[in-house]
């Protein structure tokens, strides 16, 4: 890699080359007979492969534009498996769950550096002002008010703004 001669720099000799011998060219040119016209042929020539040579050499850059719905996935699926290694914690040696875990917030402070939150509610209590599909409801008549018994997907929040409502089972108290 540290070569002297990479792809890029035989491209930007040999450009710089093909530089050189079409301005030579074009210069013995201008001394040369002009067309009838008054045009000169070579001149468009020439500037026409300069600028096809300046369009080939000059870098690209692409801008790429993360979609919500892609990093509304991802944070999910980030959720889920910070979910599962909590689940399976106690099975894991000490250093395999440290190095998940360090994993889990480093992916997660991605999320964070683009605005997204992820939001479980588990064992909160739950009021119709949530913006929450209840998949299913379970019956507790001991609970002083109705509470999210499980999270089965979290909520996702880009810039404030609720992208992916959260996917929960509910215990009511009536």
């Amino acid at each position: 890699m540290n070569n002297l001669f990479t792809n890029s720099n035989i491209i930007a000799i040999a450009v710089a080359g093909a530089l050189l011998i079409l301005t030579f060219l074009y210069l013995l040119s201008r001394k040369g007979v002009r067309q009838a016209n008054g045009s000169d042929k070579f001149e468009e020539l020439f500037l026409k492969v300069k600028e096809e040579i300046k369009s080939a050499v000059a870098p690209k850059f692409v801008t790429v534009a993360i979609e919500a719905n892609e990093i509304t996935d991802l944070a999910v699926e980030i959720w889920r498996i910070e979910q599962r290694i909590a689940k399976s914690a106690s099975s894991l040696p000490e250093n395999q769950l440290k190095g998940l875990e360090n994993s889990i917030q480093k992916l997660k402070r991605y999320l964070v550096k683009y605005d997204v939150e992820i939001v479980d509610y588990k064992n909160h209590k739950y009021n119709d002002g949530l913006n929450l599909d209840i998949l299913s409801v379970e019956k507790d008549p001991s609970l002083p008010e109705s509470m999210v018994k499980e999270t089965v997907e979290p909520t996702i929040m880009i810039k404030g703004q609720v992208v992916r409502k959260a996917k929960i089972i509910l215990l009511s108290n009536h």
